[in-house]
């Protein structure tokens, strides 16, 4: 089973980093783990904690962001930026809920598949271990103020 607990690891990569594309099925997932899909971005700059954190409270087991090497971000340090976020280093960081062992950092050049896909693989196996990620449940509706009538339904 290539995914974690029948959850998908959401992958968000620069587009300079890890060349990807070929290994990438018609769904977004990489061929030899189904159950990881790939967005791409065109710096790891752009990742922002937020999408991170909307990953996993959608259900995603975990979340691997790929930049390229520390030093060698084409643009200046998209790459510095998104790891001292999720390091805590800089604002915006993950919020203090989510659990830091479902995301993971990668800094690789171009040619380093073969070290993304044993690395991915092995984050996979992590979350396995794991178990299923706990998710929030979603807010009941506030109750309405007293004196105030509820919302009416809407009819199909």
């Amino acid at each position: 089973m290539a995914d974690a607990n029948n959850g998908k690891v959401i992958t968000l990569v620069c587009e300079r980093s890890v060349d990807l594309q070929d290994r990438i099925d018609e769904n977004g997932c990489l061929k030899e783990m189904p159950g990881v899909s790939v967005v791409k971005f065109p710096c790891s700059g752009m990742i922002q904690p937020l999408m991170v954190e909307a990953a996993l409270k959608a259900g995603a087991s975990g979340v691997i962001i790929c930049g390229c090497q520390i030093g060698d971000c084409y643009y200046r340090e998209g790459n510095k930026m998104i790891r001292d976020r999720i390091l805590g280093e800089r604002p915006p960081g993950l919020k203090k809920t989510v659990d830091r062992r479902r995301v993971v950092g990668f800094w690789l050049a171009k040619p380093q598949v073969a070290r993304f896909l044993s690395r991915a693989g092995e984050f996979v196996a992590q979350l396995q271990q794991l178990g299923p990620a706990e998710t929030a449940a979603p807010k009941p509706a506030p109750k309405p103020a007293a004196g105030e009538k509820p919302p009416a339904a809407e009819s199909p």
